[in-house]
């Protein structure tokens, strides 16, 4: 029995006996097959899950500009780090979502091979603990969320910061140079700057302090303190930031009890999901408490981590492995066990990414110790699920990665496996709508809204898709709806601008005039507030109002497109002709394939004509008709410009064109019948003039 501790003591020089030349071979064999069962995740998309804040229309990365990416959270998360990595995707793909994927896998790779050396150094060349520990990191389908996900490239970046800072400590620990130390302490700023949940590194490094069995003193707390004061930074910032956007639920949602009936279910579920990864998913929802109180499975699964959790720690008491592995999944995993209820579900597999290393780290380590025929008859259970795990772990990553292919197959597999999800149904609405599918996209948002009355984005994505079914009322009580059910969210500025855009599709300016209001008070750089309010203003004769609220968005956002057009419209009206054509043209070069730029070089030729400068003019409106042959009023004011070059005939076809694109287009009538009288067809003069005097009498009426 003497020999035998001696042999497995944990100290990195334990066996003098073992190599301690890292066998590159297996750990090569480990990569080639990670990377194989994550080949189906480099065909994957985008998802409509926070790929599109964070990628498809983050303007961070579109415009880069390092001081704002350093200085903007985004979606209640401080990552500057996560988002810089992003934009130099963009830089190299642009919207392509190949690049990303293979940057996240390269990233999770890389990891796997340093969950490999960390262990070797830690464990001193402990062979089949570093190997089994390493193989299930890298496959286990648990993962698959973070490597596949592209919103969730702070995983598998903060992690590979984390695990360098843990080697650069080793090193320290075992050399006493102080460089080491602070490389340890550069890289979990990195990680810090890649995902806060690396806040909790100093107790890994006080866990590894342990294992270490490094005598408690002054010193070795001392060097800890840089690293709790960039934790507690990172902790400030990053409350901060959820507290902004609402990531963080109302505390009073679950009582204490409650809290702690649900982390321990997440707890014991992560154990089980280690053996038994079936019935993953994207979402795992919380309990429906209408009516009911907690499932018994929350009440056992207390009980069973009060139970089993004190026995494991007293049976291994003298085995420090073991208790380094179980404390190293406790301090990792506790910031998201939902005693702060963050997010929208109760447990997630990418909460795993890291804490794994600690029970796997833990359980091969048990099973290594000494052979599985003795000792406890557990022993060669734990051994044969780990062996059935392995060909699982492949199949199930594998089909994980192709879950993951877009939102569509996302959200299907979600509602499939938990019909309660209400997130999933949210999400399944917006591919509807991307698609056409409004019906199907209401449907959908209103199980959401039936499942959680509560659920404020399901009101918004409902509105939505009302909106765009012209049921503008219903579009309006949903968005009145989402902020009276969180009035303080600093984002119902956005809300009350859509509530101002549905009252102008219904023609009630002074309520959109009210809520644009409303909106710019919350918000006052809300460009597309200021714009729509300029355009109520313009019709109702406010030109300098409206020309104000249009120079406010230019001044925002010198890029608003819209902005310049309606300026233009505005300049028009008061005879500033020359202004409206700068602005004009402005909005043709910032977006030249935008469709409706014809109207662009319509307005541009309608003020040259009011400039007397008739053959600039036909220029525009002849652009304008290449670019929408079927426009009238091109058609009609290109006319006027041949009748005044003689092209009499010329001029008729235009007029006949307008006409037949708009039957009731009174000026077109009205010209006909002036070039009809100068080319001698009397009769087919008056024709156009009486129906020119029947649409305007019909205006009238």
């Amino acid at each position: 029995m003497k020999s035998r501790r001696k042999a497995h003591r944990t100290s990195p020089n334990a066996d003098k006996g073992r190599s301690r030349s890292v066998p590159l071979l297996w750990l090569g064999a480990i990569l080639v097959l990670t990377f194989a069962v994550y080949i189906p995740s480099l065909d994957n998309g985008f998802t409509n899950w926070d790929d599109n804040p964070y990628v498809t229309e983050n303007p961070l990365l579109a415009h880069p500009n390092v001081q704002a990416i350093l200085t903007t959270p985004l979606e209640g998360n401080y990552h500057p780090l996560t988002i810089l990595s992003l934009a130099l995707n963009y830089r190299i793909s642009g919207l392509d979502p190949a690049s990303y994927h293979w940057l996240s896998l390269l990233l999770h790779l890389a990891n796997t091979a340093l969950v490999f050396l960390f262990l070797w150094a830690l464990t001193g060349g402990r062979f089949w603990t570093t190997v089994a520990t390493s193989l299930f990191f890298g496959i286990h389908p648990m993962h698959v969320e973070s490597v596949a996900w592209i919103a969730e490239r702070k995983d598998v970046l903060f992690a590979f910061f984390y695990l360098l800072g843990m080697i650069a400590y080793l090193k320290y620990l075992d050399r006493r140079q102080i460089v080491w130390l602070g490389l340890a302490l550069l890289a979990f700023v990195l990680s810090a700057a890649s995902k806060p949940a690396a806040v909790v590194f100093p107790l890994t490094l006080l866990a590894i302090d342990y294992y270490r069995r490094r005598p408690f003193s002054l010193s070795m707390l001392g060097e800890k303190v840089p690293f709790f004061a960039v934790s507690l930074v990172c902790g400030l910032l990053t409350l901060k930031a959820q507290q902004f956007v609402g990531a963080v639920a109302n505390p009073h949602l679950w009582s204490p009890l409650q809290k702690l009936l649900i982390a321990s279910y997440g707890t014991v579920m992560y154990v089980i999901k280690l053996f038994v990864p079936v019935r993953l998913s994207a979402l795992y929802p919380y309990p429906n408490m209408q009516g009911k109180g907690m499932g018994p499975e929350f009440y056992l699964a207390l009980v069973a981590l009060a139970v089993l959790l004190p026995t494991i720690v007293y049976l291994c008491r003298r085995n420090r492995a073991v208790l380094f592995g179980l404390a190293f999944f406790f301090i990792n995993v506790v910031l998201v066990l939902q005693f702060f209820t963050v997010g929208q579900a109760v447990m997630a597999d990418r909460y795993t990414y890291l804490p794994y290393i600690g029970l796997l780290f833990a359980l091969a380590w048990w099973l290594d110790e000494r052979p599985a025929t003795g000792g406890a008859p557990i022993r060669p259970l734990v051994a044969g699920s780990l062996v059935l795990l392995f060909p699982l772990s492949l199949f199930q990553t594998w089909a994980r990665c192709d879950v993951w292919q877009n939102s569509e197959t996302l959200w299907n597999d979600t509602i499939q496996k938990y019909p309660e999800a209400v997130p999933a149904y949210s999400g399944r609405g917006l591919v509807k709508v991307s698609r056409g599918d409004l019906a199907g996209a209401e449907a959908d948002y209103s199980r959401a809204i039936a499942l959680n009355p509560r659920y404020r984005d399901a009101y918004i994505n409902r509105a939505i898709a009302y909106f765009k079914m012209h049921e503008y009322e219903k579009s309006v009580a949903d968005r009145r709806r989402a902020t009276e059910l969180e009035p303080n969210n600093p984002g119902n500025y956005k809300e009350f601008g859509s509530i101002g855009e549905a009252f102008q599709q219904l023609g009630r300016n002074d309520s959109a005039y009210a809520y644009f209001n409303r909106a710019i008070e919350l918000h006052p750089g809300f460009a597309e507030a200021r714009n729509n309010r300029g355009i109520i203003k313009m019709s109702g004769g406010d030109l300098v109002g409206a020309v104000a609220d249009f120079s406010e968005v230019i001044a925002l956002n010198p890029r608003y497109r819209a902005a310049y057009a309606n300026r233009a419209i505005a300049y028009t009206t008061t005879r500033e002709y020359e202004k409206s054509i700068a602005d004009s043209r402005r909005a043709v070069e910032l977006e030249p394939r935008n469709p409706n730029n014809y109207l662009e070089y319509g307005s541009i030729g309608a003020a040259f004509q009011r400039l007397n400068r008739n053959d600039s003019a036909y220029v525009a409106f002849d652009r304008a008709i290449g670019l929408n042959p079927g426009y009238p009023e091109g058609l009609n004011n290109r006319g006027v410009m041949k009748v005044w070059r003689g092209d009499l005939a010329g001029a008729v076809a235009d007029f006949s064109r307008a006409i037949a694109a708009s039957p009731g287009y009174r000026d077109a009538y009205a010209n006909r019948a002036i070039a009809y009288v100068k080319m001698h067809e009397y009769e087919k003069s008056k024709a156009d003039r009486r129906r020119a005097l029947e649409l305007a009498k019909g205006a009238r009426n």
